[in-house]
């Protein structure tokens, strides 16, 4: 008989949900703090469109990140062979 998998192949659906809420998180509350920039300095909406900017940002600079790790087969620093035979 055959096994059932393990769900070791693949990310988990739970990781990608994280990281959806991670986003939406990050890009409110750049949002709400360029708001309230906007209010203490008087710049009209700029802060606020930055902030959300950034928010967002940060974000994708996490997920490349986490990417990053995940397409290093979890050997990085590890020491596995790196991807490379001698």
């Amino acid at each position: 008989m055959t096994e059932a998998p393990t769900g070791g192949d693949g990310p988990s659906p739970m990781r990608f949900a994280g990281l959806g809420i991670q986003l939406v998180v990050m890009t409110l509350l750049g949002l709400f703090a360029g708001q309230w920039a906007d209010r203490k300095f008087g710049t009209g909406q700029l802060l606020t469109i930055l902030g959300a900017f950034l928010g967002f940002g940060a974000t994708m600079w996490s997920l490349i990140r986490e990417l990053g790790h995940d397409g290093q087969g979890g050997q990085s620093g590890r020491g596995g062979r790196g991807g490379r035979d001698r």
